[in-house]
């Protein structure tokens, strides 16, 4: 799926997450504990924010760019990525 910078996307309500000390975030589903995930790096930071009731991808794409200092398409590229694996895996969900 080609996710936009107008795409608003929340976290599936059965889902938890904390974040550790290293920043990694553990997130797994309430309906299925045999399973957790850990995300790292800028997906982490999409996560939080996300997690956090922010839900619309341009903002915390240009949210990010200012905060690391990079270039928003660049960060985009990366948040595709990231954002197709937890669609697919329904951690989150368009809305």
């Amino acid at each position: 799926m080609e996710f936009t910078f107008n795409s608003n996307i929340e976290v599936v309500p059965e889902i938890v997450s904390r974040t550790s000390n290293d920043g990694t975030v553990i997130v797994m589903k309430m309906t299925d504990d045999d399973f957790f995930y850990k995300i790292n790096g800028v997906s982490a930071e999409i996560w939080l924010r996300f997690s956090n009731k922010k839900t619309n991808l341009g903002e915390i794409i240009n949210e990010l760019a200012q905060d690391y200092d990079l270039p928003a398409e660049k960060i985009r590229t990366d948040a595709q990525v990231f954002l197709n694996k937890a669609l697919d895996l329904k951690l989150i969900q368009l809305i």
